[in-house]
Formats: structure tokens, C-alpha cells, sequence
């Protein structure tokens, strides 16, 4: 495996990996209409180049991960960490996390997820994020922004 700055033609693999990474996600939650599973192929390549993207290919060139990271006033935001599901828990995940922080400057790195998908809020506590803010959604889903 590998990691490589995704370029613009990337984004259809891209939005193709992120339906599938979060697809369970939506499925366990019975949120088949959350953002990510919804963004256009026209929304992903507009929103592309205000983030740093991060792939993880395969020994064939195919993108099994990816994160996107953003710095403002010294804040890392940490975005669509993702890997495909059938290389989840293999710490692909983990890998993807610390190449964004260790990529782009920052003196604090935050993100934001589902309080309600237990997994994937004790991944972001293990590496050593704490909550600082918790929504309510609408849709009566709890929305956590957590930093270190």
C-alpha cells in the first residue's frame, strides 16, 4: 500500500469509495440519507481543491482509502477518513489519520462524526481526540466535533 496526494481525477474513485466505506455506516444507522451517502459527482469535484486529499492505493493502482485534511488559523480539520470495507480493521484507517496530521502544519487537529456510531467515535478516542461540542441533528442523531 501507498499514499499519494489524490489529484482531481481521482474524485470518481473516490466518491465511488465513499459510498461504499459509508454505506454500512448508513445501513446500521438507518441514515441511507446522510451527506456523504448523497454528494454528487458535480459537489465532490467542487469541493475538491479546498482540501488536501490523501489516497491509499492498492499494489494495482486501485484507491482503498482516503482522507482529506484542511488548515485555517492553525486548525487541521480532519475530513472523509474512509476505507474500503473489506480492508477495514487492518489499521489502514490509522495509517491514513496520522499521514494528513503529519502532512499539513497545525498546532490543533478537530473533526467531526456520529456520536451514535460507537466504533468509529472510540477509533477518533484511542487516538486521542476528546469532545468538545455535541449536536443534535434533526433526525435525532447526535453530531460530536472532537479535537486534540
Amino acid at each position: 500500500m501507498k499514499i499519494e496526494i489524490a489529484t482531481k481525477e481521482d474524485v470518481p474513485e473516490i466518491l465511488e469509495l465513499q459510498y461504499k466505506a459509508f454505506l454500512p455506516v448508513g445501513e446500521a444507522l438507518n441514515w441511507l440519507d446522510a451527506p456523504n451517502l448523497k454528494e454528487t459527482l458535480s459537489e465532490a469535484l467542487e469541493d475538491f481543491p479546498k482540501f488536501t486529499v490523501l489516497k491509499m492505493v492498492d499494489n494495482n493502482g486501485k484507491i482503498i482509502g482516503s482522507v482529506r485534511g484542511q488548515v485555517e488559523n492553525d486548525s487541521l480539520y480532519v475530513g472523509r477518513l474512509m476505507v474500503l470495507p473489506e480492508y477495514q480493521r487492518n489499521g489502514y484507517g490509522r495509517i491514513l489519520l496520522h499521514k494528513i496530521q503529519d502532512l499539513l502544519p497545525h498546532n490543533r487537529v478537530w473533526l467531526s462524526t456520529c456520536g451514535d456510531m460507537k466504533s468509529s467515535f472510540s477509533f477518533y478516542e484511542r487516538e486521542g481526540f476528546k469532545t468538545f461540542k455535541t449536536e443534535k441533528l434533526e433526525n435525532g442523531f447526535s453530531w460530536v466535533s472532537m479535537e486534540k
